[in-house]
């Protein structure tokens, strides 16, 4: 590469030049940054301060640096676990609150008549799960996690207070599909948290294990809550409720610190700058994101119309859209499914119903240790097929998964009878709750390592499919009920199951092929070569500082 290459690559206006002032006398190694090392001159100069006379100096992260995310401390990295698992348990729960358990209370408040209506309170909080996730989380990769995450649940808080004093049933649908819009980055944005933090493949897959039980986990309490405390204290003190773990939880987003490495990097340049002020312009130090810096315009189109790329564009967020989006979906008419089981056909209270639900978080964390016993051995088979690696590390418990999942569905269903015992339908419920973890976490992380940095992105892809699913295909459910029965309607959930079911089959056998094929995988290995390649070549001009 010619000299004016590098530097309209660091900078596209002036010519950029060295001197020897150029080691930072704030004590910075030289594993922090790097000199940019020009001959040119124009001529002009003279001796004199002026933009073509300016030396920039790259910040990077130096060796065990502890501004690293990746060298923070496991207790540090745990502590960001939990609040992400805080911020999903508020997120997740604020779906079935108001779910079958408490729509009588809220029909009665709003004189609202039963049928579809009943569905509407989590219909559109799932409908705004579709709008955030597409919005926030490919700006978190641009302008950082934690602006978004603040910012965000700040709303969540507030629009769940006003669902709490709704007055009429229209404003109160309202503050739901808020609720549902800004209580979604924690799903996306927190996975690219843990992605920036843990750099090993299998311990970072068991942290995206261990904060994706938490979306398990939220809308099974919920039902608990509205079941007892709304027939107690009424339906506005189960919102209350929910406000107040809220606010809790929101001390714990103030507090976290940003991990996305081109935002600390950026900060930590102009640090610097305001350390040694020695520059007119002020900017003597730059990250490598400012290097090829765009119009806040052209970041914002590129950013927000990436999720919906790689969702028209890509066969694996397609396939694994249309997989995650129906269990999802199957999942919301579970809650209901349940209600007609266990308060139809058995006659327990809604809250003995919303407690029997909860059961699926047992083979939830049933199937978190499954996850986890089965690394050493999804390790072994990776190593054997080196070319599908990926397909071999993250997808042989989704294909396990799925006949189970078919199976607990068909359990319950045609067991759910009055001359069949309440508890031989609950006993599906590990089952079901084991198959729905294990196949989520493996073809969660299995897109997620696809997709690196952009892996933000390609879940919202994802959680934007899952939530128009879990937010239209459960509308159908009461009458679906009415015309089929239970036995039939599970039936024929299993049978759609048992044909999405070979969705990881065909990504183990075809996976290598399918990725090799995507024009935006390829347009992403081109961009890191010529990354790889032009900062070797400017490193070629550079001298260590």
């Amino acid at each position: 590469m010619e000299k004016g290459e590098v530097e309209e690559k660091v900078m596209p206006s002036p010519v950029i030049s060295s001197s020897s002032s150029s080691i930072s006398s704030s004590g910075s190694s030289s594993h922090d940054t790097i000199s940019l090392a020009s001959n040119h001159d124009d001529g002009h100069n003279n001796g004199s301060p002026s933009p073509h006379n300016q030396d920039y100096i790259v910040v990077s992260f130096s060796p065990n640096d502890p501004e690293n995310p990746y060298n923070w401390s496991m207790k540090k990295k745990s502590l960001l676990l939990l609040c992400a698992t805080l911020t999903c348990l508020n997120s997740t729960m604020g779906s079935t609150i108001a779910s079958a358990n408490l729509f009588p209370l809220l029909a009665a408040e709003f004189n609202v008549p039963a049928g579809p209506q009943s569905v509407l309170p989590a219909s559109l909080y799932l409908i705004g799960f579709c709008f955030g996730p597409i919005i926030f989380a490919p700006l978190s990769e641009n302008y950082g996690r934690k602006p978004i995450l603040v910012t965000g649940f700040l709303l969540f808080v507030a629009s769940t207070a006003g669902a709490s004093v709704a007055p009429t049933w229209w404003s109160f649908l309202l503050m739901r599909f808020l609720c549902g819009t800004f209580g979604s980055p924690p799903l996306s944005v927190f996975g690219g948290v843990i992605a920036d933090c843990f750099e090993e493949e299998v311990q970072r897959g068991r942290m995206l294990m261990v904060w994706s039980a938490a979306t398990f986990i939220g809308p099974l309490g919920a039902p608990v809550l509205g079941g007892f405390v709304g027939g107690v204290l009424g339906w506005r003190w189960v919102f209350w409720i929910a406000l107040i773990f809220a606010g809790v939880t929101l001390a714990s987003v103030l507090v976290i610190p940003e991990t996305l490495a081109s935002k600390i990097l950026k900060r930590k340049a102009e640090r610097m700058n305001k350390e040694e002020p020695g520059r007119e312009d002020g900017r003597r130090y730059v990250s490598p994101a400012e290097l090829s810096q765009k119009s806040v315009l052209v970041t914002l189109k590129t950013t927000l119309l990436r999720p919906l790329e790689l969702l028209c564009g890509e066969m694996v967020v397609i396939l694994t859209s249309l997989y995650i989006g129906f269990i999802y979906s199957v999942f919301y008419m579970m809650v209901q499914m349940y209600h007609a089981i266990f308060v139809g056909v058995y006659g327990f209270s809604p809250g003995v119903s919303g407690l029997m639900f909860t059961i699926i978080g047992l083979g939830t964390i049933i199937g978190c240790f499954i996850c986890w016993w089965c690394d050493p051995i999804t390790l072994r088979l990776s190593a054997k097929h080196p070319t599908k690696r990926a397909e071999y590390l993250r997808l042989p418990l989704a294909c396990i998964g799925g006949p189970f999942f078919v199976i607990s569905i068909l359990w319950i269903g045609l067991s759910a009878r009055s001359d069949v015992h309440w508890a031989v339908p609950l006993v599906a419920t590990v089952p079901y709750g084991i198959a729905y973890n294990i196949m989520w976490v493996a073809m969660i992380n299995y897109v997620a390592d696809a997709y690196g940095i952009y892996s933000a992105s390609a879940l919202a892809a994802l959680g934007t499919t899952r939530s128009i699913a879990g937010a239209l295909l459960p509308l159908a459910i009461e009458d679906m009920l009415q015309a089929l029965g239970i036995a039939k309607s599970c039936a024929l959930l299993a049978g759609i199951s048992a044909v999405l079911a070979a969705v990881p089959f065909c990504f183990v056998a075809y996976g290598d092929k399918i990725r090799a094929a995507s024009k935006f995988s390829a347009a992403l290995k081109s961009d890191r070569r010529q990354e790889e390649g032009a900062l070797a070549r400017v490193t070629s001009h550079l001298s260590a500082v």
